[in-house]
């Protein structure tokens, strides 16, 4: 040990150098775990922060669509069908309608120049050949349709606007194998939903909501009125094969229409859907198409989901909400006295 008195190491400098020591094992420990507890404690907050502002813009974007449908309706002076034309029905409406008669086109397409996508528009007109998804198989068998899948519409069902997108969804961009964009919204066909089947006027032409296919509606026909009238909501996994959602076609129970028959945040595969024979079911009850398509509105939304009503207010619905006043939302002139 050097002499206190040492010129080399005055007894301050000696000192300081004994005092100087780094964290022990068990210190940097306590300080981990520490750290490790604060961030369990503000994740929840910090999600929780993401989330509401990811709902803001899901919301946003619902406000959009009901925007851009009142000025589709304000120039044409009726709101578009969910699904521009008939599928296989020759009845009715239907008629002796050639091919290009029975588009499968959904509504969306149709806003797409209120919503700031005339360019996207444009790359469907004039519907080339007829009709873009035309209904099949037989309705391509006149020629009216054939060839209607141009390059341009080919590249134009692959676009996925983003006004289309809830940041919230987990539903992948494109519909399985066929590369068509898939869209997390749907319009409102009303309360009729597979437990009616697939009744070519209660479910698809003469439903109780507002979209339907090739029936439109005038904004006098919602005696229930706007503010009390849902036009579009929520759906989840739109790229799977039980809640299929390619925003560009439309079809009961699934891509771009929905009801209200099935309870709120029904999960795809669960509740009431299309079975053998065109009447509803549940469990083990064999599906008509080989999948439970059960056209619930859902959300990724803790605890319910958003939907635009027909004056473009935005509005948050509880998964508890009571199934009457559910569908009563829904519809368009059933008269309801409503309490939500």
């Amino acid at each position: 040990m050097p002499p206190s008195d040492s010129p080399l190491y005055p007894r301050p400098f000696y000192r300081a150098v004994h005092s100087l020591r780094g964290f022990t094992l068990v210190e940097l420990l306590v300080v981990i775990a520490i750290i490790g507890i604060l961030i369990s404690l503000l994740l929840p907050a910090v999600q929780s922060v993401r989330e509401s502002g990811r709902r803001a813009q899901c919301g946003n974007n619902l406000k959009q669509i009901a925007l851009a449908l009142a000025a589709y309706q304000t120039g044409k002076r009726v709101f578009p069908p969910g699904r521009m034309g008939c599928d296989g029905w020759t009845r009715d409406v239907c008629t002796n309608n050639p091919g290009s008669a029975r588009p499968g086109t959904s509504g969306f397409v149709m806003i797409l120049p209120n919503l700031e996508q005339q360019s996207l528009y444009d790359a469907f007109v004039p519907f080339a050949k007829g009709a873009v998804f035309p209904a099949s198989p037989g309705d391509q068998s006149d020629g009216t349709t054939s060839g209607w899948r141009t390059p341009p519409i080919a590249d134009a069902i692959k676009v996925r606007p983003e006004v289309f997108v809830c940041p919230s969804s987990g539903t992948m961009p494109t519909y399985r194998t066929t590369q068509n964009a898939t869209g997390c919204y749907a319009l409102v066909q009303g309360s009729r939903g597979p437990s009616y089947g697939i009744s070519q006027t209660l479910v698809k032409h003469y439903n109780n909501g507002m979209f339907c296919y090739r029936t439109t509606w005038r904004r006098a026909n919602v005696r229930d009125g706007m503010s009390n009238t849902m036009f579009v909501g929520e759906i989840v996994e739109g790229h799977t094969i039980a809640s299929a959602n390619v925003w560009s076609l439309g079809a009961r129970h699934l891509h771009s229409m929905r009801s209200t028959d099935n309870p709120l945040n029904t999960r795809p595969g669960e509740g009431v859907f299309v079975k053998v024979g065109g009447g509803g079911g549940t469990g083990s009850d064999p599906p008509l198409y080989g999948y439970k398509a059960n056209g619930a509105f859902a959300s990724e939304h803790p605890g319910g989901a958003l939907f635009a009503f027909g004056d473009g207010h935005v509005e948050y619905l509880s998964e508890n909400i009571d199934l009457i006043s559910y569908r009563a939302l829904s519809t368009r002139d059933g008269g309801e006295v409503l309490s939500r």
